[in-house]
């Protein structure tokens, strides 16, 4: 899981200015913004908030109000799209949700996936999804399993490194980042196999593919800490923004953290922007540019970030523990002045839209 959260609360909202704002009841509607919120760790109430970016109405459990009542279960991870289909990691809860969009009605129900992390697709017909195995600190070998969209079962299972984590597909294949490792897993999606492995850093969390057609990994870097009290740092190594091209082993061009711990990793829907999270702040760097910016693009820190494919307007989500309810920032693209302060449930941690 990213991190323990979440409480429950079921409604919607009409909102209006700046400060984040109390719900009211209501359905889904055609929100075309899902707002993912971890819920708290052992009390099954993930959720996944369904945001209208014209009426700004919000409802704050899109699940629960379309089934009854119904809990998403325990730590919402992510959630992808494909078509009118949502499809929900529910990380502690061992499960991928599946949901028609835009009502949120139950489709399926993908049980016994461990560890369930991240999502994605190559065609309406086959998913991905990349999961742990082992318990913390022990981690064996996690793996990627093949999802059969039409039927929404698994047929396949692809061993890849410890821990992976947010993939992305580029030319009908997987690039598969191994956090607890230091390498990218290359998989064809025509065969399931993993065909090349690329060094990259310590810790990479995110894989995406600018526009020129190479793959950037961020890597957060090792951290361990001392299993007693105070918990001090033992030992940590630094982060690094890695960029590498299809086919190759290892990085073309490294830019290196001065202390480890980035995180986030997103681009632009054009492909020429990447976004991450450092140091409390938000930054934006040029896929061209052969040294990481000194200077924010947005002075605060946020527990998920994403840009909205169809107008570049940027979503932030801010968690304020994990006993209370978060809220997310929505601001214009290119930043400035935020549009929308809204509050979710305990523990948000990123977007997904339709």
């Amino acid at each position: 899981m990213k991190k323990p959260l979440l409480a429950l609360l079921a409604g919607a909202t009409l909102l209006a200015g700046c400060d984040p704002s109390t719900p009211t009841p209501d359905s889904p509607t055609n929100a075309g913004v899902y707002v993912l919120s971890e819920g708290q760790f052992g009390a099954g109430d993930g959720a996944v908030s369904a945001f209208d970016r014209n009426t700004k109405s919000l409802v704050i459990d899109a699940f629960g109000a379309a089934n009854s009542g119904s809990k998403l279960g325990d730590v919402i991870q992510d959630m992808g799209v494909v078509g009118t289909r949502g499809y929900i990691c529910v990380n502690a809860s061992n499960k991928v949700e599946v949901v028609s969009l835009p009502d949120f009605k139950s489709v399926a129900t993908i049980k016994n996936i461990r560890q369930p992390r991240y999502f994605t697709f190559t065609s309406a017909t086959r998913g991905y999804v990349t999961a742990w195995r082992g318990p913390y600190t022990n981690y064996a070998p996690g793996k990627v399993l093949v999802l059969d969209l039409t039927n929404n079962t698994v047929i396949d299972s692809i061993t890849v490194g410890r821990c992976p984590e947010q993939l992305t597909v580029l030319n009908n294949k997987l690039y598969v980042p191994n956090s607890y490792d230091n390498t990218v897993s290359v998989i064809d999606a025509a065969t399931n196999k993993v065909t090349s492995t690329v060094t990259v850093g310590d810790g990479p969390r995110n894989v995406v593919a600018d526009q020129a057609g190479n793959l950037w990994a961020l890597c957060t870097g090792f951290t361990v800490y001392n299993p007693a009290p105070p918990y001090d740092v033992i030992s940590s190594t630094q982060g690094a923004l890695v960029r590498f091209a299809p086919g190759a082993t290892a990085g073309q061009l490294s830019l290196p953290f001065a202390t480890g711990n980035p995180n986030d990793l997103r681009i632009s829907p054009d492909k020429t922007l990447l976004y991450y999270s450092y140091n409390g702040a938000e930054y934006q760097l040029s896929t061209t540019a052969a040294a990481l910016p000194p200077t924010p693009f947005i002075r605060r820190s946020f527990n998920g970030f994403a840009i909205d494919p169809r107008d570049n307007s940027i979503y932030g989500a801010v968690s304020t523990g994990y006993t209370s309810n978060g809220y997310f920032l929505h601001y214009p693209a290119g930043g400035g002045k935020v549009i929308d302060s809204v509050t979710v449930k305990v523990g948000p941690n990123g977007f997904a839209f339709n």
